[in-house]
């Protein structure tokens, strides 16, 4: 099996401001491909589509800032090198400024595709793709303790509230789901019309064995994240030119068998902070471009990218 992609080794470094706390690395802004309403890719985790976002905007185990890596393990195994016969990955994030819904793709392989870590992994013990969204920039905190606040109540209320940090999984592993919102007691988040889909995507392989994923998803994001009810939250309006902060991580279990000696697990995560779990100002600025109409298709049948994949398919 071809065990390479055509991963890309230089990020989009674009010069811009902002006037809101600054995120990790110091100076390094990326970029967010915008997805116009009539080309919103289908997903169905044929991540075709996504070959007309230009290659200074993909991501990879490759990717580097001012001569380091842009992705490191923050933990587990803490100080890896990359090992594309263990590991290899390549992801790109989009934006539709209508439906205010950020989008991302994964194209991943992984030569021990891991769903329970063997009991002693971590990061819920799959092998997944996690993001916490700080949509306005405000470097705020996710994650509370039981002793942050007066009640139980009030720390169920915060968690989440101010961005919002999701394992996303494919298959969907229950009790939990595909959009596991870990931080919070929530469970109307991973369901249209707020995030999709838990069936976007296309696995060659099967746990414990070599495997290849390719995922395609979305979400909304939130200013003030309700737990209880959508009803009493606030979803973000994304706006063009827009910064707003990603932690991404890509989680690596390989099924250890003794939590002390043999964990094998690793949490890649973009920027290498190892706050990123829960806290804001640990993660990656991120500019919301504007639509780049030259690098689109032109014959566009009824307004819909599903016709064009169909006629791909013909």
């Amino acid at each position: 099996m071809r065990k390479a992609f055509a991963l890309v080794a230089a990020v989009a470094l674009l010069s811009f401001s902002s006037t809101a706390k600054a995120h990790v690395p110091e100076g390094l802004v990326l970029g967010v491909w915008q997805w116009p309403t009539t080309h919103l890719p289908v997903m169905d985790g044929d991540i075709s589509e996504w070959d007309v976002v230009p290659d200074n905007l993909w991501l990879s185990a490759f990717s580097e800032f001012n001569g380091e890596p842009l992705n490191t393990v923050v933990a587990g195994e803490v100080g890896a090198e990359v090992d594309a016969a263990d590991l290899n990955f390549r992801w790109t994030q989009g934006w539709n400024n209508e439906l205010d819904r950020l989008y991302f793709v994964q194209d991943r392989f992984d030569d021990l595709w891991d769903r329970d870590a063997g009991g002693v992994g971590g990061a819920g013990g799959d092998d997944s793709f996690e993001i916490n969204i700080d949509a306005d920039h405000g470097g705020d905190v996710s994650w509370f303790g039981a002793d942050d606040f007066d009640t139980e109540e009030e720390v169920a209320r915060n968690r989440g509230r101010l961005n919002q940090m999701s394992h996303y999984r494919w298959p969907p592993m229950e009790p939990i789901g595909w959009n596991w919102l870990w931080a919070s007691s929530a469970t109307w988040h991973d369901t249209e019309p707020y995030s999709c889909c838990g069936t976007s995507f296309t696995l060659n392989g099967a746990h414990g064995t070599e495997a290849t994923l390719q995922t395609e998803w979305w979400t909304v994001a939130w200013d003030d994240f309700d737990h209880a009810s959508p009803d009493n939250s606030i979803q973000h309006d994304f706006v063009e030119n827009e910064i707003i902060g990603l932690s991404i991580s890509i989680i690596d279990n390989d099924i250890g068998t003794d939590n002390e000696t043999d964990r094998a697990f690793a949490a890649w995560r973009l920027g290498g902070q190892r706050c990123g779990n829960g806290d804001g100002k640990c993660a990656t600025d991120f500019i919301l471009l504007p639509v780049q109409n030259d690098l689109l298709p032109t014959a566009v049948e009824d307004d819909s990218w599903g016709h064009i994949k169909a006629s791909y398919m013909r």
